[in-house]
C-alpha cells in the first residue's frame, strides 16, 4: 500500500432517488426521504473511493466497519455531496472520514469507515473457502 498523505481528500455527488428512500420490503415506503442504509452504503462507498489509488498491485480493500450518525433529510432530487478525508492507517487498516451535505447546505450525515487491505490472492482464498462451507446446506 502506497502512503496516503496526511490531508488527502475527495469529494462524490449523488443525486437522491425515489429508489434510495426508506423502504422496508413488505412496509412498504416508511418516509419519503434518503434512507439512512443508502447514506451508510454511499458513506463507504466515498471512503473507499478515497483509498483506491493508493493501494498496489495485487492488493485489495474489504469493508470492516462504517458508522454513520444520520442528521438530516434530504428528498428524491436533491443532490448530496460526500467528502472524505483520510484520517490514519494502523497496520493494514485505513480510516477514513466522511461528511454528507445536502444542497440546501445542511450536514445530512457524519461518519468514518474502516477499510482492510489484504492480498487479493489471500481475500479470493477467503471466499472460497466460505464458498466451499456453504455449498452443503443448499439443499
Amino acid at each position: 500500500m502506497r502512503l496516503i498523505p496526511a490531508d488527502h481528500e475527495t469529494k462524490m455527488r449523488i443525486v437522491v432517488t425515489a429508489e434510495m428512500t426508506a423502504q422496508f420490503e413488505e412496509m412498504g415506503e416508511v418516509h419519503p426521504v434518503y434512507a439512512t442504509y443508502w447514506l451508510t452504503r454511499h458513506m463507504e462507498l466515498a471512503g473507499r473511493r478515497l483509498i483506491l489509488p493508493f493501494l498496489e498491485e495485487g492488493e485489495e480493500a474489504i469493508g470492516y466497519e462504517v458508522t454513520v450518525r444520520h442528521l438530516a433529510s434530504a428528498l428524491p432530487g436533491m443532490w448530496i455531496e460526500f467528502t472524505t478525508q483520510y484520517v490514519r492507517t494502523e497496520k493494514n487498516r485505513i480510516y477514513v472520514q466522511c461528511q454528507a451535505s445536502s444542497q440546501l447546505q445542511e450536514i445530512i450525515g457524519i461518519g468514518q469507515t474502516t477499510q482492510v487491505v489484504l492480498p487479493r490472492e489471500k481475500l479470493q482464498a477467503k471466499f472460497a473457502t466460505l464458498i466451499q462451507r456453504w455449498k452443503p446446506l443448499q439443499m
